[in-house]
């Protein structure tokens, strides 16, 4: 997800995105910025992980954890896809409170 996606699809989040010292740190990437902002919310414990374990030729299995309970994805992608994806899903359950 890209930040043109998340400020379109969910404006409210974004108002609260882009007010976080997150959104000013430009000496890290954009998704690294959304990562950091998912993760330093105080309201829902989510964390982001890219299982290492399964790794084959640089592909990662990626899984969410919101408040305790671990999702795993059954699919390999990209370091950088993982975390877009994470992201993505992330940004989901904090606009719905649903994740799929």
């Amino acid at each position: 997800m890209t930040l043109k996606e998340f400020k379109d699809i969910f404006p409210d989040i974004y108002q609260v995105y882009e007010a976080t010292n997150c959104s000013r740190q430009k000496k890290i990437k954009p998704i690294d910025r959304l990562v950091e902002f998912i993760e330093s919310r105080k309201d829902v414990n989510i964390r982001l992980i890219n299982n290492s374990k399964v790794e084959y030729k640089n592909l990662f299995r990626p899984i969410i954890t919101i408040n305790g309970v671990e999702k795993t994805y059954d699919v390999l992608l990209s370091l950088s896809q993982s975390k877009s994806f994470l992201v993505g899903k992330a940004i989901e359950y904090l606009g719905t409170g649903r994740i799929y």
